[in-house]
């Protein structure tokens, strides 16, 4: 059982928090299990599902039977935390402050000191918050030596107005962190909200200033016999240059972006070359992606493709095979947008767009990447390479023979479609009938086309051509279901995939759907990720929280799992 515990610490440190708080359910019921780690895990788990509320209800009574156990005593003082930062309640600041200064009375636990000076601030304690932080100082000012030592000392030194010590001892816990942003992200969370009530010195935002997060979108380096040069093979490392410099006039540290020969390996190989993280997106199976995308070039550039893509993480929108739609190169491109924006979000930011686009050939097309750059919501973070101006007079095509058009295997009635699975096992009888009228009316009125719809028990199955489509219509159950209450007796589920719509019983995409709604806690609307990036082109209609990780039944893969809010 040990080992079970040691599971689920893993899943919440990686961030997989649904999978350990299903874990630690399971738990609960086993005598041999120890009770108080069991529960501590539980209601942190539950916490960082963003449902603190919930936690709370679970780690309450442990506390009053281990007061003086650090680490129960951390979790509820942090939940009390999470809990003030929703609803900006002073009660909870309060009980968060004096749930971390009684441990640390008890304990001298510097974990819970730290966080009971800054609470008591933050709650207008402001001298009892200062005597607090000159106790840790006087603790930790000789000994530190971890980086979670060094920045509590260096919030101790702000909370007591010494500015050059916090200076100097936040760049000691930077310097010891390094680029484990997960850390960076909690000390720069932690400076964000002691900034709302007291000054924080720009020195010390600038040394924990996130890091910058771009997106990227651009051509394919020509393919052999092009009649008309977009983007010639002559070009590669003028691009490439172009690529770098933009890279860091901008400091850009993480990276989201395809694989494909040409822009999109550029932009990766670049990335990597100056120190940054690279995310692969690859919008369907492997080796079709290659045949697509890749060989066309030659093999070198299927050589660069393998290397980085086993190098760096990659998240395929669907494991299927291409089959000649389109559409999956349309999803990728919101999907990569999307997540440098969620990516984004969490450091309270907004993404920058790095593209390589012909001008030329953007105002003569219409659709694919014109479409897709113009969804991008942050037009004044957005730079454009553009290769027109790089090409010679004459300039010549790509030598070497037209290569051999990758033959589709087209498979028909398989259009991506945007699915919601909406539950209405908690909803009264007479409600379900006057829900299912809604939906069809609705329909109607919008002129929508259902390209999936199924009643399956309990439950409501609809798939549209269009996301914004699909969630007006969510957006209206939602809304007309318990309209005066908080708590929605329903919970919907949400995917984004190709959908065999002749035969929906026996679609996987379908059964991951259902996997995600059973995830989904009533009262709650919950997304696959990819949906949740397409969502994330709309941040003035959407709020989007990430949840944790989840495995779908339909494929056996993960995906983040995020909770949709309507704004």
């Amino acid at each position: 059982m040990l080992n079970e515990l040691a599971l689920v610490e893993d899943l919440i440190n990686h961030g997989r928090y649904v999978e350990a708080r299903e874990r630690t359910l399971n738990l609960r019921n086993d005598a041999s299990v120890d009770a108080l780690r069991v529960n501590q895990l539980l209601a942190l788990s539950t916490s960082k599902c963003g449902s603190p509320e919930l936690a709370l209800e679970y780690l309450t009574g442990l506390y009053e039977r281990f007061p003086d156990d650090p680490e129960t005593a951390g979790i509820l003082g942090g939940i009390y935390k999470s809990i003030f930062r929703k609803q900006q309640s002073t009660r909870y600041a309060l009980l968060s402050r004096d749930t971390y200064a009684k441990n640390f009375e008890q304990t001298g636990n510097y974990y819970t000191g730290i966080n009971a000076a800054s609470m008591s601030v933050i709650a207008g304690k402001t001298q009892q918050g200062r005597e607090l932080a000159n106790r840790i100082i006087s603790q930790l000012e000789k000994t530190a030596s971890s980086e979670w030592e060094w920045a509590s000392l260096a919030e101790a030194y702000l909370l007591t107005k010494n500015r050059d010590q916090a200076v100097a001892a936040y760049s000691k816990a930077r310097q010891l962190i390094g680029t484990d942003w997960g850390k960076v992200l909690s000390i720069h969370n932690q400076l964000w909200l002691l900034n709302h009530y007291l000054p924080v010195p720009k020195e010390v935002l600038r040394i924990f200033a996130p890091p910058v997060v771009v997106a990227f979108a651009g051509h394919m380096i020509d393919a052999p016999g092009r009649t008309t040069p977009r983007f010639p093979a002559a070009l590669e490392q003028r691009i490439k240059d172009s690529i770098r410099s933009a890279i860091r006039t901008l400091q850009a540290s993480i990276g989201y972006c395809s694989l494909a020969c040409g822009g999109d390996i550029l932009f990766a190989e670049v990335m990597a070359e100056e120190g940054g993280e690279v995310h692969v997106v690859i919008p369907f199976k492997q080796e079709d992606f290659v045949d697509t995308s890749i060989r066309f070039a030659g093999d070198h550039w299927i050589e660069r493709f393998m290397l980085l893509q086993q190098k760096y993480p990659t998240t395929f929108i669907t494991h299927d095979t291409y089959g000649g739609n389109d559409d999956l190169f349309s999803l990728l491109g919101r999907v990569i947008f999307g997540s440098a924006i969620l990516r984004s979000q969490t450091y309270h930011q907004e993404p920058f767009l790095i593209t390589v686009l012909s001008e030329i050939d953007m105002k003569r097309r219409e659709g694919g990447t014109r479409d897709t750059v113009q969804l991008w919501p942050f037009p004044q973070r957005h730079t454009n390479i553009n290769p027109d101006i790089m090409l010679a007079p004459g300039q010549p095509a790509t030598p070497g023979l037209p290569s051999q058009p990758y033959t589709r295997t087209f498979i028909p009635n398989r259009p991506v479609l945007y699915t919601a699975c909406i539950d209405l096992s908690s909803v009264l009888p007479m409600e379900v009938e006057r829900i299912t009228k809604l939906i069809k009316s609705l329909a109607g009125e919008e002129q929508l086309s259902f390209k999936v719809y199924e009643e399956q028990g309990e439950a409501i199955l609809l798939g549209l051509e269009t996301e914004i489509g699909l969630m007006d219509i969510v957006r209206a159950v939602w809304n007309s279901t318990a309209p005066f209450k908080t708590e929605k007796p329903l919970r919907v589920g949400l995917h984004a995939a190709p959908i065999y719509v002749n035969a929906t019983a026996e679609d996987h995409n379908l059964k991951a759907l259902s996997s995600i709604s059973q995830f989904t806690p009533t009262g709650s609307i919950c997304s696959s990720f990819g949906f949740a990036a397409v969502l994330a082109l709309y941040p003035k209609k959407f709020q989007l929280d990430y949840v944790g990780v989840i495995k779908l039944n339909g494929d056996q893969t993960n995906s983040d799992l995020y909770q949709v809010t309507f704004k």
